[in-house]
C-alpha cells in the first residue's frame, strides 16, 4: 500500500503532538475558536517562506466563474471576454515566446537572475540530499546529447523521432531538450503499453534511437528486434549492475542493435558541437501515445503552440501564489502530457524541479527531503493520504481526537473565506506533522486524470496548508483544458476553461442530453487542441470535427455558479441482453474509491443480461 503521509512513525508523532499542550492547548482551543476573528491578526502567522501565505489576489486571475454557464453566451463566456492565448510570457519576465526552445531560455535567464541557478534536481539513494543541474548545465547537456545523435546520423528537423523508455528523471527531460533543441520530435513509451503496442509506436513512427533506463525493459526491446526492423541504437540512460550489462550487450550484439550509454553519447557531442535548430511554433515536439481502452495506441500530434499556450494559461492562472522560487516534485509518469505540460511550465517560469527515486511507495521520503510547493496529484493518491490520516485520527483517544477535529473546524473558517494561512496554533502543533510529510511548504496541489470526492478535497484544503484544485484535459489538449480557481469554494466540478481554449456543450440525442439545458458533450476548441492522430485519418475524424472542435465523449454541464461538471461518458457504453444501456466507467470510479481495489475493470455485451468485473486487490 502507497504509504504517502501515513505510516508508524506519522501515527505516533502525531499522538505525541497532540498530547503536547493538554489541558492548555484544550482551553486556548476553546478561546480562540470563540474570539477567532479578534485574535486572527495575532495568531496566524507566516510559517513558511516565498511568500506563500499571503491572501490571494483574486482580481489577477484573468478568468471570471462567475461568467460561465449561460446557454447563448457559453462559448464567448469561456474565453474570459479576451483572445485566446497563443503566445507565453513569465510571471517575472516580460518576453514572449512562442516555442519551448525560446521558454527555456526565458526560464534559464531567470534561474540565473535568482541566484543559484538549479534546474533539475536528484537523489542518488535515500541516504543523500538532492543534488542539482543548473539550468546552465541542462542546456550544455541538452546540447552534447543533440549533437551526439546528429553525429549518429540522426538530422535536424521534423523528420527525425527519438524514443525515450523511461522513468522520470534529469536524463528524461535532457533527452527532450535535445529534441527540443534541433526540432526533432520525441515519443515516449511506457511498461503499460505492452508488446504489442509498442512495437506498433515504434515502426509507426520509423524509431532508429530510443532511450532506456532499466535492464529488463532493455532486454524487451532486443527481443522485439526482428518486428521493430528500424530500431539501430538503444541509449542506456542509468549504469546497469555488471551481469545485466554483460547479458544486454551479448543480447544485442546477436541482434545488430548498438548499445552505447548516455555520458558516451555526451562525449560524442562534446567532439562535434551542432549548432542548434530551433523550431517554429507549428513544428511539432512530440507524439503522444494514448494508452486507450481497446485496440492499439493512437498518437497524438503535439505542437510547440499546443504546449506553450497551455503553459501562457497556466502562468496566468497560478499567478496570485506563484514566484520564481518555486519547486515542483516530478513523480507522475512523464509520458503522459499532464505531467508534461506541467514540467514545461515550470521550466519556463525558472521553477526547480526534483525528480522522485522511483518508487511512489517511498515518495514521502522524497518529499521531506525536497520540500516542494507544487504537486500535482492523482485521486488515487490522494485518496491514500485520506484513508492514512483517517486511520491514524481513529486511533486517537477522545481528547485528542477533538483536538483535532477543533484544528479541522477552526481551519474551515479559511478555506469558506478562500484563502490559505498557516495558524500558529492548528497548523504550528495539530498539523504541522501531516504538513511537513509532504515537505511542509506545499502551495497548490492540483488533481487530474479522474474525479476527487468533495470529501476528501475539502479534508485536504485543511490539514495541507494549501490550495487543492481539481483540472481537466486530455492528451489531445496537452493535458489541461480547464481547472478550478483558487478561490473556488465549489466541489465536485472541473473549475472553468483556461485562457487558451473555448469549452461548449452539445447534445447527445441517444442519451437524452441537449445543450438548450445547459448538458451535453463536452468539447474543447483552442490553440492548445491537437492537430491530429499521427498517421490515423479516420481516428481524427472522430476527434475533431470539421471547425476544430474536439469531441472528448464526456458528458459535462455548467453549474448554477459557472464550473463545469463531468456527469455521465458518451463513449464506452454498452448494451445488455435486456435492452438496458451500462456505462461501465461509472461503476469502475465508484468501485476504484475503496482502499481495497487497486484496478477494476466491467465488462458487458448484448448476449448477456448481467456485467462481469474482474477486480485487483490492493496489497
Amino acid at each position: 500500500m502507497d504509504t504517502m503521509v501515513s505510516d508508524d512513525n506519522l501515527s505516533s508523532s502525531l499522538q505525541t503532538t497532540l498530547a503536547v499542550g493538554g489541558a492548555l492547548a484544550l482551553v486556548a482551543a476553546a478561546v480562540i475558536h470563540r474570539h477567532k476573528d479578534k485574535l486572527s491578526s495575532f495568531l496566524v502567522k507566516d510559517f513558511a517562506i516565498e511568500e506563500m501565505n499571503q491572501d490571494t489576489d483574486w482580481q489577477r486571475l484573468t478568468i471570471s466563474a462567475q461568467a460561465q454557464g449561460c446557454s447563448e453566451a457559453r462559448i464567448a463566456a469561456s474565453l474570459g471576454s479576451r483572445p485566446l492565448l497563443t503566445t507565453g510570457k513569465s510571471n517575472t519576465d516580460d518576453r514572449l515566446y512562442t516555442t519551448f526552445y525560446e521558454g527555456f531560455q526565458i526560464g534559464k535567464d531567470i534561474a540565473a537572475k535568482r541566484g543559484d541557478g538549479k534546474c533539475l534536481g536528484y537523489r542518488v539513494d535515500r541516504e543523500s540530499e538532492y543534488q542539482w543541474v543548473s539550468y546552465e548545465e541542462a542546456d550544455q547537456i541538452g546540447t552534447e546529447i543533440g549533437s551526439g545523435l546528429i553525429q549518429l546520423g540522426e538530422n535536424n528537423g521534423q523528420n527525425t523521432f527519438i524514443g525515450i523508455y523511461a522513468v522520470n528523471s534529469v536524463e528524461w527531460m535532457t533527452t527532450a531538450l535535445a529534441c527540443h533543441f534541433h526540432s526533432m520530435v520525441y515519443v515516449p513509451l511506457y511498461d503499460t503499453l505492452g508488446e504489442p503496442a509498442i512495437i506498433h509506436i515504434i515502426n509507426q513512427t520509423l524509431l532508429k534511437t530510443v532511450f532506456v533506463d532499466k535492464p529488463e525493459n532493455v532486454l524487451a526491446l532486443l527481443k522485439l528486434a526482428n518486428q521493430v526492423s528500424t530500431l539501430k541504437r538503444i541509449v542506456l540512460t542509468k549504469k546497469l549492475p555488471s551481469d545485466k550489462d554483460l547479458e544486454i550487450r551479448n543480447k544485442a550484439k546477436e541482434v545488430g542493435i548498438e548499445i552505447m550509454t548516455y555520458n558516451q553519447l555526451r562525449e560524442l557531442g562534446q567532439s562535434k558541437p551542432a549548432v542548434h535548430h530551433p523550431p517554429t511554433p507549428d513544428d511539432i515536439f512530440e507524439i503522444c501515445y494514448t494508452s486507450g481502452t481497446t485496440g492499439l495506441p493512437k498518437g497524438a500530434i503535439l505542437t510547440h503552440k499546443n504546449a506553450i499556450c497551455l503553459v501562457q494559461a497556466a502562468s496566468e492562472f497560478f499567478s496570485p501564489i506563484f514566484t520564481e522560487l518555486e519547486t515542483l516534485i516530478s513523480y507522475l509518469p512523464l509520458a503522459h502530457s499532464y505531467e508534461q505540460t506541467i514540467e514545461l511550465y515550470c521550466l519556463c517560469n525558472g521553477f526547480k524541479i526534483g525528480y522522485y527515486l522511483g518508487d511512489v511507495r517511498q515518495l514521502a521520503d522524497d518529499l521531506a527531503c525536497l520540500k516542494p510547493t507544487l504537486m500535482p496529484c492523482v485521486p488515487r493518491l490522494l485518496n491514500r493520504m485520506y484513508d492514512n490520516i483517517q486511520s491514524t485520527i481513529r486511533q486517537l483517544n477522545p481528547i485528542k481526537r477533538f483536538l483535532f477535529n477543533q484544528a479541522l473546524s477552526a481551519k474551515s473558517d479559511d478555506v469558506d473565506k478562500h484563502r490559505i494561512k498557516r495558524h500558529m496554533i492548528w497548523d504550528g502543533i495539530f498539523l504541522k506533522r501531516i504538513q511537513q510529510r509532504l515537505g511542509g511548504r506545499v502551495k497548490l496541489i492540483v488533481s487530474g486524470a479522474a474525479p476527487l470526492s468533495p470529501t476528501i478535497l475539502q479534508f485536504l484544503k485543511r490539514v495541507c496548508g494549501a490550495y487543492v484544485v481539481e483540472g481537466y484535459g486530455q492528451t489531445e489538449c496537452c493535458g489541461i483544458s480547464s481547472c478550478q480557481m483558487l478561490g473556488d469554494p465549489t466541489t465536485g466540478n472541473i473549475g472553468v476553461p483556461l485562457g487558451c481554449n473555448m469549452i461548449k456543450l452539445v447534445d447527445v440525442p441517444d442519451m437524452q442530453y441537449f445543450s438548450k439545458d445547459n448538458v451535453g458533450e463536452l468539447c474543447i476548441k483552442g490553440a492548445n487542441v491537437f492537430r491530429g492522430y499521427y498517421k490515423d485519418e479516420e481516428k481524427t475524424r472522430e476527434a475533431l470535427d470539421d471547425e476544430g472542435w474536439l469531441h472528448t465523449g464526456d458528458v459535462a454541464k455548467w453549474v448554477p455558479t459557472g464550473q463545469i461538471q463531468i456527469i455521465d461518458r458518451k463513449k464506452h457504453m454498452f448494451k445488455l441482453a435486456q435492452g438496458e444501456y451500462v456505462a461501465p466507467e461509472r461503476i469502475e470510479n465508484i468501485y476504484i474509491q475503496s482502499k481495497y481495489i487497486a484496478q477494476v475493470f466491467v465488462y458487458g455485451n448484448g448476449y448477456k443480461s448481467f456485467t462481469v468485473a474482474i477486480i485487483v486487490p490492493d496489497s
